[in-house]
Formats: C-alpha cells, structure tokens, sequence
C-alpha cells in the first residue's frame, strides 16, 4: 500500500511540474523613456524603443494580443497612443515594455503613474 501511494504521489508531482513549466514564457521587460518610444500605426506592426541614450533602437513586432495599459486599466491602442504622447510632453516617464522571448513579440506595454 506504501509503494502504490508513493508511486501515486511521484506521478501527481510529475504532472504538476510539467503542467507549471507548460504554462511559462519567458519574458524580458525592458523600462524605456515615453521619448524613446514609437508605437505601431495599428494594433499589428511594430514598436520600436531605445533603451538608453547611447543604445541603438530596436524594433519589436506587436500582435492583436499585445496589451496596453496605463495603472492596470487595459486600454485601446488609440487611447494609449493618446496617453503616452501627453507623456511624452511631461518629462521622464518610464514606460515598462514586456517581450515574449519565444515568440519574440511584445506582450504589453504599460504605464504606472501612481
């Protein structure tokens, strides 16, 4: 009875390790200035950010599941394109930027303000 409810627990161990890596991706989040930002045209293109001052740009797919946010409420492309040209306007604001590193696309792209 040992050995089964050992064995039992070995498996269920097993699968839950396998499921859990399943479900990871890694990421890469990069924190750029609003100025070093070029959002796509359309909700499918490109963003491209320049991670400091020295640092060449880099450009990056975006895809219809790339999410925008500004202090955790999700929003239209328009509306973050909106926000983050005001901005731009204000100074030094980071903008966080996540990359899926398998698919090497853009995630989100968000702001915290607060």
């Amino acid at each position: 009875m040992k050995t089964i409810t050992t064995a039992l627990l070995s498996l269920l161990l097993v699968m839950s390790t396998a499921a859990t890596a399943q479900n990871y991706a890694p990421t890469r989040t990069y924190e750029v200035l609003a100025q070093a930002m070029r959002l796509p045209s359309g909700p499918t293109g490109t963003l491209t950010v320049k991670e400091c001052d020295d640092c060449a740009y880099e450009t990056y797919r975006v895809t219809a599941r790339t999410i925008y946010s500004v202090d955790g409420k999700k929003m239209r492309l328009d509306a973050f394109r909106l926000v983050i040209e005001r901005l731009k306007l204000d100074g030094n604001q980071i903008v966080n930027v996540r990359r899926d590193i398998q698919s090497n696309t853009i995630a989100k792209v968000f702001v915290v303000t607060q």
